[in-house]
């Protein structure tokens, strides 16, 4: 009787965490489900949203300075076209992430970078390292 109360317990804290989760996932901003939209794509599991950055913008000038050089320099294009443009950044923490613990459990904290509703890069981070969107270090 005493495990069955057990079970019960566990899997109520288990379906308020979810439920949470979703109600917290569901009333996302365009631009917020956009990028979440994205990081599924590329297969990562979404813990929940950190918010946003920005607008900011990056001159020629800025590409070689910090922070900017550390997460330009693990995305695919060429850090110039991030130049004048409005860019801003979308933040979650994920799970099922090449830098998370065992068996991809543990939450890697990524932000994805946006020029308005397009997603133009993403990177992660952990450990104050900054990674590329999969855990490679530039």
């Amino acid at each position: 009787m005493k495990l069955r109360g057990f079970f019960v317990i566990i899997l109520s804290l288990i379906v308020i965490v979810f439920g949470i989760r979703w109600v917290h996932l569901a009333n996302l901003s365009e631009s917020s489900t956009i990028a979440m939209n994205y990081l599924k794509e590329e297969g990562l599991f979404i813990l929940y949203n950190k918010g946003e950055y920005g607008p900011y913008y990056i001159s020629k000038r800025d590409i070689n300075e910090k922070p900017y050089r550390d997460y330009l320099s693990v995305q695919d294009l060429n850090p110039e076209l991030y130049t004048d443009k409005e860019l801003h950044h979308e933040f979650f923490y994920v799970n099922n992430h090449s830098l998370s613990n065992v068996f991809g459990i543990g939450s890697v904290f990524v932000a994805v970078i946006m020029s308005g509703d397009e997603v133009v890069g993403a990177f992660s981070t952990q450990n104050g390292k900054v990674y590329s969107l999969h855990g490679k270090e530039e």
